[in-house]
């Protein structure tokens, strides 16, 4: 038995564990594992050398007979979508994950019937932390969506996405090596149905030992928060799955977990719904969108095909906007789009717009009640920026108010939905489009020969009722 403090170890230690364990792989695993690698896999066996080079090889046979290095696995360096909704990182924007042609049909469905998951921002010590609406899962109808094999290939695009991604990102930003997240699952919602269902509860005990044995040493710390009674029956039975040092971290606590939440992540990171202030009002869903809560609109595929308009945009003419002429609720406004950027708007022009105008909109902006979604996609690109203004008038001199200020997205990775408030009386919201600066995002910066292609952006923007009634939707719940 190891007298190692697995948790902070000296460095001289973790150097002679890493060094024991190589001398026992073969070259071909060798020259494929980080020191990062070697170190989880020595942890997760106690540093018991030979028991962890088994474990070692089989990772890495598995990895090369299910090709996971070949997963499309969005990255600053390419464009592929991300797989699950995410908010807080530079290496890819804030997004939802949306019904892109690249998005498989096994995500979507999943995506139905999961409770809402999220990758939201750093905890104190800069771990990435994972948020999931355990409690609103649609238990029953997993088995009946996915075989295991679909199950299994989500749950490795999201830890693949983890680990290429998301952890390196949280080491650059924290100075030093990150490779654990803090986990936090909401029961909120849960029902006894849930925790007795057997089929979902087996796909649940063989994603934990896969986990276990292909990810291990991931994990910082997990909060099983507004757990009721009854989910110490169930417990019971999931912790005789884990192994026990994954039970030494996870915490177990009912509706008063606010303060235990906030030791470990900051207030304006944590979301609202678990103790904290941050909602993330720019995005559908909010911190976390939900399917089964209906916090967002779950678009279908036909929904970003031939949307309503069509522009080029370019490095040489960066800028496009649009006017939609917004009527009382019960009109169907036309919309007006422009051929060249509004002049007026200070930030559109490159020049810092005074923040109080975000801050403290005037009075007629005060009332916002009624709802516009914006879909839009772009072929290529690293990002583009939107903003949206309010006008109470058709005076272009108006220069409006800054109603949802700059954010930069990926629609080159999978089509965006933005959720725009606006008052409920007549007047024009200001859409301002713009391609991402050199300083914004991290994605890389195109060849002269590429710059040249133009950027094929599309749009449509729409009510609420519109939306909801051409896609069949159900009404939207708003927090």
């Amino acid at each position: 038995m190891s007298t190692v403090d697995l948790d902070n170890p000296t460095a001289a230690e973790k150097a002679t564990a890493i060094e024991q364990l190589r001398e026992r792989l073969p070259e071909e695993v060798n020259s494929y594992c980080s020191d990062s690698d070697i170190w989880r896999f020595s942890v997760a066996r106690q540093l018991d050398a030979e028991k962890a080079a088994v474990m070692v090889n089989e990772w890495y046979q598995w990895r090369k007979d299910a090709r996971i290095d070949d997963l499309p696995i969005a990255q600053a360096s390419n464009t592929f979508p991300v797989p699950y909704a995410i908010r807080g990182y530079h290496s890819v924007a804030d997004a939802n994950l949306t019904a892109g042609m690249r998005v498989s049909d096994m995500q979507l469905k999943l995506n139905k019937v999961f409770g809402g998951g999220c990758w939201h921002k750093r905890d104190k010590d800069g771990h990435p932390v994972y948020i999931e609406r355990a409690g609103r899962y649609l238990i029953k109808d997993i088995p009946k969506m996915s075989t295991m094999n679909g199950l299994f290939e989500f749950h490795f695009m999201m830890q693949e996405f983890l680990n290429r991604t998301i952890f390196p990102e949280c080491s650059e930003m924290a100075g030093c090596e990150i490779s654990k997240q803090v986990v936090i699952f909401d029961m909120a919602g849960i029902s006894i149905g849930m925790l007795s269902h057997w089929p979902a509860l087996n796909m649940l005990r063989e994603m934990l030992s896969k986990d276990q044995l292909y990810y291990p040493e991931c994990m910082h710390l997990t909060y099983i928060v507004n757990a009721p009674s009854m989910f110490v029956t169930a417990w019971k039975l999931i912790r005789s799955w884990l192994d026990p040092r994954v039970i030494s971290k996870i915490h177990i606590l009912g509706k008063d977990h606010a303060d235990v939440l906030l030791k470990q992540i900051p207030d304006y990171n944590l979301p609202a719904f678990l103790g904290g202030s941050c909602r993330c009002s720019h995005m559908p869903g909010g911190c976390v969108p939900s399917v089964p809560l209906n916090n967002f609109p779950d678009l279908p595929r036909k929904a970003f095909v031939s949307l309503r308009h069509q522009v080029q945009i370019s490095y040489t003419h960066p800028r496009h906007s649009f006017v939609y002429n917004l009527l009382p609720a019960e009109f169907d406004p036309p919309s007006t789009p422009l051929s060249s950027p509004l002049m007026g708007y200070a930030s559109w022009l490159g020049i810092k717009r005074d923040s109080s105008r975000a801050s403290a909109p005037s009075s007629p902006v005060q009332s916002r009640t009624r709802y516009i979604y914006l879909r839009f996609t772009a072929d290529r690109g690293r990002g583009i920026v939107v903003e949206v203004l309010w006008r109470s008038s058709n005076d272009s001199a108006d220069d409006g108010t800054l109603i949802y200020p700059e954010v930069l997205f990926d629609p080159q990775r999978a089509p965006i939905v933005l959720e725009i408030e606006a008052p409920n009386r007549s007047g024009q919201l200001v859409f301002n489009w713009r391609i991402a600066n050199f300083d914004e995002g991290q994605a890389p910066f195109p060849d002269p020969q590429e710059a040249q292609v133009p950027i094929q952006l599309e749009y449509s923007v729409d009510t609420e009722e519109s939306l909801v009634k051409e896609f069949d939707l159900l009404p939207i719940k708003h927090d």
